[in-house]
């Protein structure tokens, strides 16, 4: 990079850094790729099977800052690396359509939110919805997989983002439909809270997300999508994919939901989705889990 650029659109408060350079890249015409080459042509190259997390990357973040001429406050924030709590950047495909649809009615282009980075984000709490997640992107490196094709597949997310409308891309949207999940029967926001205690009250969440509880995980993602589904993704469709956690986004709404209505069964409570409390109460395999967890729980609080 010679000098910086005449001008860079501004970047959002909570935008995750590759969102801020593909709408770069959008505004001057040469898209995501391009954007990323000139941003840095003497990147490592990324190998077959992997990513390259653009997110987490200090050293892109400060040629970001020469690119733009921006400052420190002005350029999105580095994630942390992948971890427990971050998704691993060939998992971070989900999104919520309602979300951009707000930042089109108020003039603003379509982006990706950082909090949609982390693992227990499933949910859109302004929204009340599921997030929805695009199909990834497996025969090419994430640098190839912009979010371009994804908002060009409705008018007002593309007219919004200074692309052409494009409904052949359409395919690229039905990795997984949040509509496709039945709604909790409690309030969204207290699911939100459970889900929330469940990063504090890790023991359950841990034997749900474990290789051991697939089998009721799949049983549970089953029962509540019913066939509604139009495509099926699992983790090994993820490039580079490798964490022993589920990343995929409909696996990790049945761990979520699996592990906060044992939370909620051990409480006394209210279910907050009858479907799963029918199968921890009913299954074989499910009530073990669910006997396992309570125990967990039980020695757990005890110990403290």
């Amino acid at each position: 990079m010679s000098s910086a650029l005449p001008y860079a659109p501004p970047a959002n408060a909570d935008e995750v850094l590759s969102s801020w350079i593909e709408r770069i890249g959008i505004f001057y015409g040469i898209g995501y790729l391009r954007a990323r080459v000139i941003l840095d042509q003497n990147r490592d190259s990324v190998g077959w099977g992997e990513n390259e997390d653009v997110d987490s990357s200090d050293a892109l973040r400060g040629h970001a800052m020469a690119w733009t001429g921006h400052g420190d406050k002005s350029v999105p924030r580095a994630l942390p690396k992948a971890n427990n709590r971050i998704l691993h950047v060939s998992a971070r495909l989900s999104y919520c359509a309602k979300c951009w649809s707000d930042d089109a009615k108020n003039g603003r282009p379509p982006y990706i939110r950082r909090h949609w980075a982390y693992w227990d984000s499933v949910i859109c709490a302004q929204h009340e919805t599921w997030l929805c997640a695009r199909r990834p992107g497996n025969s090419h490196g994430s640098e190839l997989n912009g979010w371009a094709p994804i908002w060009q597949t409705d008018r007002c997310w593309a007219s919004a983002a200074y692309l052409q409308h494009d409904p052949a891309m359409s395919p690229l949207t039905l990795g997984f439909e949040g509509e496709s999940m039945p709604q909790p029967t409690c309030a969204w926001r207290d699911l939100s809270t459970d889900f929330a205690s469940l990063t504090h009250e890790a023991s359950v969440l841990n034997l749900v997300a474990s290789v051991e509880g697939y089998p009721v995980r799949a049983h549970v993602w089953e029962a509540l999508e019913g066939g509604r589904s139009k495509t099926r993704v699992f983790d090994s469709d993820l490039r580079g994919y490798h964490d022993p956690r589920p990343g995929w986004i409909a696996d990790r709404v049945c761990c979520l939901l699996t592990a906060a209505e044992i939370r909620r069964m051990v409480a006394g409570r209210e279910p907050a989705s009858p479907v799963v409390r029918d199968i921890l109460e009913t299954q074989p395999a499910a009530k073990r889990l669910f006997a396992q967890s309570r125990s967990q729980m039980v020695s757990t609080r005890t110990d403290d």
